[in-house]
């Protein structure tokens, strides 16, 4: 699963939740993104490529998502 399909999945999870979801840019140059999801944050590497599961679970534990 690359980024932008984590995205699209993790913008699902928070609607079907009522949960607050944002993706933003960062203002200077580089390759990542950072997710809002409640009141939590976390930065995400901003690739085509595949993301590792070990990534995955991290983002996930980090925004407290236990149910994905």
């Amino acid at each position: 699963m690359n980024t932008r399909e984590l995205i699209k999945k993790l913008r699902r999870w928070a609607r079907k939740r009522s949960i607050y979801f944002n993706v933003k840019d960062h203002e200077s140059k580089g390759s990542h993104r950072t997710i809002y999801l409640g009141n939590r944050k976390q930065t995400i590497p901003w690739t085509t490529n595949d993301l590792t599961n070990g990534t995955i679970r991290g983002i996930l534990k980090r925004l407290g998502v236990d149910d994905f």
